[in-house]
């Protein structure tokens, strides 16, 4: 009976057999057979991409740390300006020319940036903090009362802001040039089920002392794969599928 890999297996699936077939190809001589050594040498090149393809797919995205950290990095946005404003009222008149001198940097970088992508705000965060650390808005930046603090959150969380969305664009640049698993499953099944399963089922007849056992030990992972996906099956079998075994 010729076995075939089921459609239906799951990159994870194709990966387990693979790897396990190519364990087992390992053990034999194919110095004398340059057929299956470059066979052997196909397959494992398309698992180790079918490895990093759900390897990448399986790292962890930052949706949600960086939609929080952003909103902390907005709530920092406006606790220095709200500080930077209650100056202005001070009775001290020079914290109070201060706090204008330091609002009016703000302005020029538009109060609500925060609003803005990931990019630009964060940008102009930097660049702002950079402005008030001059030596000639420090002494005045240091004058107001309680803005130090929050300046000095701000510059931390939009350093962490700034990391976690790096990583987060890494990751996406990874899965962009990366082929999905989904896809990349079937080009090692198609290597199993039209070049090495029936390679070696007619090599098992002949040479059977060298490939019987091995064939043998492969169709056996093959063929409990194949029980799983039958079982999760909850459909009737589809005619691909009941026509992936030929007798």
């Amino acid at each position: 009976m010729e076995i075939k890999i089921l459609s239906r297996c799951d990159a994870d699936e194709a990966k387990h057999i693979a790897t396990n077939s190519l364990t087992l190809l390992g053990e034999l001589d194919l110095s004398t057979n340059a057929y299956l050594s470059d066979l052997k040498t196909k397959l494992s090149t398309e698992t180790n991409t079918l490895s990093g393809a759900l390897s990448i797919e399986r790292k962890h995205e930052y949706t949600t740390e960086l939609a929080d950290l952003d909103r902390n990095f907005d709530d920092r946005v406006i606790c220095v300006k709200k500080f930077i404003e209650a100056n202005t009222y001070s009775s001290d008149e020079t914290i109070a020319k201060n706090a204008e001198k330091a609002l009016d940097k703000l302005a020029s970088y538009d109060p609500t940036f925060y609003k803005l992508g990931y990019e630009k705000e964060l940008a102009r965060a930097f660049s702002l903090v950079e402005e008030y650390e001059k030596p000639d808005m420090k002494p005045v930046v240091d004058s107001l009362v309680g803005v130090a603090a929050p300046l000095a959150e701000l510059k931390a969380v939009a350093t962490e802001l700034n990391t976690l969305y790096l990583k987060n664009q890494d990751i996406q640049a990874l899965k962009e040039d990366t082929i999905p698993s989904s896809i990349q499953k079937k080009v090692v099944i198609d290597i199993f089920n039209n070049e090495l399963l029936p390679y070696l089922m007619v090599m098992a007849k002949v040479q059977t002392d060298e490939f019987d056992e091995v064939y043998a030990k492969i169709t056996h992972y093959i063929e409990t794969i194949n029980t799983k996906i039958r079982t999760r099956r909850n459909r009737p079998a589809s005619e691909e599928e009941g026509n992936s075994e030929a007798e």
